[in-house]
């Protein structure tokens, strides 16, 4: 595979790009089964497992839940025990490689998801990064620029000397291309059988993981 541009910045997504989702969904699952326990005294620990992995309910698990068992629990409850989890996770392995051949490059973390500096703490790897954008906790989204503007702004680079790597074709290569990024494009995790819906949304290239990354980039390695 032929090298990219060198770059001076490199911006990651979070979810299933330095770590399995699967992992915080499995502690968010825990949590929310356990104040069903604690509220109800029905134990449905594995049921809820089952509802979201082999049966794909990831949205609106919880209602469903709720709804199919007539529990006097609140959704809304529910969801924050979900996202308030504690207790560590673990980067994917070629995340640290990776992250570790990119340290003399300005790193950052841009991410949609909840919760992405709490995340980054129980991953251990906090400070890793120059900068994160939490889309949610600043009110911006990757369908817009805004937070890879402002991740560019704060590692002081320019969009063409920048990479962004993420996951998921539908939000994370459209702007990116838009604004002069590099992109990359990581198949695995929940969306790796996805591709993009048009031709603006595909990245520059892709990998099955982040070992080749950093020559992609052009960052030589002593």
């Amino acid at each position: 595979m032929a090298p990219l541009s060198p770059v001076s910045a490199v911006c990651f997504d979070l979810d299933d790009t330095l770590y399995p989702y699967s992992a915080y969904a499995r502690a968010g699952l825990a949590a929310a089964a356990d104040l069903v326990a604690e509220r109800t005294g029905r134990l449905l620990h594995a049921e809820l497992v089952e509802l979201y992995f082999r049966d794909g309910v990831t949205e609106g698990t919880f209602d469903r839940l709720v709804a199919e068992h007539g529990l006097a629990v609140d959704v809304g409850e529910l969801v924050e025990a979900y996202h308030g989890a504690v207790g560590p996770l673990a980067p994917y392995p070629d995340a640290e490689r990776a992250l570790a051949a990119l340290e003399d490059r300005e790193l950052a973390v841009v991410t949609d998801g909840r919760n992405g500096h709490a995340k980054l703490d129980r991953l251990g790897i906090a400070d890793r990064f120059d900068t994160v954008v939490v889309g949610p906790a600043a009110g911006v989204s990757k369908d817009g620029p805004e937070p890879f503007e402002r991740a560019l702004a704060a590692l002081s680079a320019s969009p063409e000397a920048a990479a962004y790597v993420g996951d998921d074709p539908r939000v994370d290569f459209r702007v990116p291309n838009e604004l002069g990024m590099c992109t990359v494009r990581l198949r695995r995790g929940r969306y790796a059988g996805l591709d993009p819906a048009e031709p603006a949304a595909a990245p520059d290239t892709e990998l099955p993981g982040l070992d080749p990354l950093a020559a992609l980039l052009g960052v030589t390695q002593g």
